[in-house]
């Protein structure tokens, strides 16, 4: 297929990189000159412009915009998107998204796969980001059929898995798994950082190694990504970050009551636990 990429950051590259690598045309847009010539260096796309027109070629249109941008779209870019064309996003929140886009274009498909890290821009892009990815659909009664069936050929067509649920479960399950480990990353990461002993501050920070490493990455992303989604996710991060602090308050009970054998307990369960959701 001719599939067009507005947006040739982390997720948009990294798409890019990999339609090519499975025989699919690919026509991306950048948001300026400094842009397109890194992309072209990087051969992110096989055609790269700032020129929206470039789109009327594509039989399907990625949308990999910050969310802001998902939900509030220029008008050049709506006018630029050829009304038979097959249009998707790849945003971390979908309710607002498709709401905005249903009212726009007829084949509109939500859309998110569950890739990324804490890089951002032209340099990002990794074929290899999307291996073995579930990609989220989340189709609509208002969503055109065909259209469904053509996305999911090109998601499984890069080796991709692809997952359908409505737009208001997938904002709610990524809360849980995506949204609320960035903030925790970051309270983990701003908890470490605020001890007013500097030598012991400089001791932590020589010694930090895999586990704070592991467990700080998505805290030390994108701050812009992470105000997205604060504010168009709100809801069910807050519903998140409440569980979240019930059970730092449980543990914390725990600790001070020295009762070890429920903490064992706590801890053995959550390491059964761990293992459906790093299947």
């Amino acid at each position: 297929m001719n599939i067009g990429i507005v947006g040739l950051g982390l997720i948009g590259g990294s798409i890019g990189l990999k339609l090519q690598k499975h025989n699919h045309i690919v026509y991306g847009i950048t948001n300026n000159g400094a842009n397109q010539e890194k992309a072209l260096e990087r051969k992110l796309a096989h055609h790269i412009s700032c020129d929206l027109n470039i789109l009327k070629e594509c039989n399907l249109i990625i949308l990999a915009l910050p969310i802001k941008d998902l939900i509030n779209p220029t008008s050049e870019l709506i006018k630029a998107i050829p009304k038979n064309t097959i249009l998707t996003d790849v945003g971390s929140i979908k309710e607002p998204i498709v709401n905005t886009w249903e009212k726009t274009h007829p084949l509109f498909i939500g859309s998110h796969p569950m890739a990324g890290n804490e890089y951002k821009g032209v340099n990002s892009g990794d074929e290899n980001l999307l291996n073995n990815a579930k990609w989220v659909i989340t189709p609509t009664i208002k969503t055109n059929k065909q259209a469904i069936q053509e996305l999911s050929k090109v998601i499984n067509s890069v080796g991709c898995e692809v997952c359908e649920t409505s737009p208001k479960e997938h904002d709610k399950a990524v809360a849980l798994i995506s949204h609320l480990p960035i903030f925790v990353s970051s309270c983990l990461i701003e908890t470490a950082k605020t001890n007013k002993q500097k030598k012991l501050l400089s001791l932590a920070q020589k010694l930090a190694s895999s586990g704070f490493l592991d467990t700080s990455r998505v805290g030390g992303g994108n701050p812009d990504l992470g105000i997205d989604i604060a504010s168009y996710n709100q809801q069910y991060l807050l519903e998140a970050l409440q569980l979240f602090r019930e059970n730092i308050i449980s543990i914390e009970k725990l600790i001070e009551a020295k009762n070890w054998n429920s903490l064992h307990k706590k801890l053995e369960d959550n390491k059964e636990s761990r293992i459906k959701f790093c299947k």
